[in-house]
């Protein structure tokens, strides 16, 4: 066995999330938050992964049409118990109604809803500030006997979390990576979700399945091509993040025939909750 790996640290002021999202696709390894960046340990060579980060890095700014300040160095380093290390860097966060924790963490918010989270190779941790948003909305809902889809589920934190309080939880991503993240973590959870596939929603027939909640965590530039609202029952709720509040008009813009119930913002990062009479 190897003696050394590459430990990669990467920063970026803004689009950080979706670097570290890269990175773990790339390594199949999982990064530690740092102030501004994140660290990533592989043993794939650093060469590769930083070409692999700067083409990633010239295809967010044209989609963006925005400079990012990005800075990427890595050096090698003797195994040691790193992994030891990096455990004790992912702390819980308590949000909403819900404690979300990786499983070497004790229990320790009561009156919470716990939720183990293992992080991985999926998004979604309740560190980010769309996903926060996200569970701090589904925390105003009774989720009780409702039918939730969650689109872009990453890890499986928000069909886990509805699940949990008693919803019937439908989930989807595009990502294998994801979808495997998702089954994995509702099983520690020990909750059932009623149905998770590799795809979109467009993958449902929107004149059969209608639902109670939607939730759909991911880059405005895809919600608004997207139509959840097809897939609402009357007096439904869809609760939309992963926006940069810079575009809140746009996707209020796109779904103007839905009310609006409320916005927060988390991290510059906005989520809505629209209501469809």
């Amino acid at each position: 066995m190897d003696s050394s790996y590459n430990r990669i640290t990467i920063y970026a002021d803004k689009y950080l999330w979706l670097f570290q999202d890269k990175a773990i696709e790339i390594t199949n390894g999982a990064i530690e938050e740092i102030e501004g960046g994140f660290i990533i340990r592989t043993r794939i060579e650093s060469e590769k992964v930083e070409s692999l980060l700067r083409n990633y890095l010239a295809d967010v700014q044209d989609i963006f049409k925005d400079t990012i300040n990005f800075e990427i160095s890595s050096i090698v380093e003797s195994d040691c118990d790193w992994i030891n290390k990096y455990r004790m860097s992912i702390t819980p966060v308590c949000c909403g109604n819900f404690y979300i924790r990786p499983s070497w963490h004790e229990v320790d918010c009561a009156g919470k809803v716990d939720v183990i989270i293992e992080p991985a190779l999926a998004f979604g941790s309740g560190h980010h500030g769309s996903t926060f948003g996200c569970l701090e909305a589904l925390s105003s809902i009774d989720l009780s006997g409702l039918k939730v889809l969650d689109v872009g589920c990453g890890s499986g934190i928000l069909s886990i979390a509805a699940a949990k309080c008693g919803a019937y939880v439908w989930c989807c991503d595009t990502d294998s990576l994801a979808v495997e993240s998702t089954k994995d973590n509702s099983n520690k959870n020990n909750v059932e979700l009623q149905c998770v596939w590799e795809g979109t929603l467009v993958d449902l027939d929107s004149n059969i399945h209608k639902f109670d909640v939607i939730v759909a965590n991911i880059l405005a530039d895809i919600i608004v091509t997207l139509p959840l609202e097809k897939y609402l029952k009357n007096n439904s709720i869809l609760i939309l993040s992963g926006i940069l509040d810079k575009y809140v008009n746009m996707v209020l813009d796109r779904f103007k025939d839905l009310e609006q119930v409320a916005c927060s913002i988390n991290d510059d990062w906005a989520t809505l909750v629209l209501k469809k009479i």
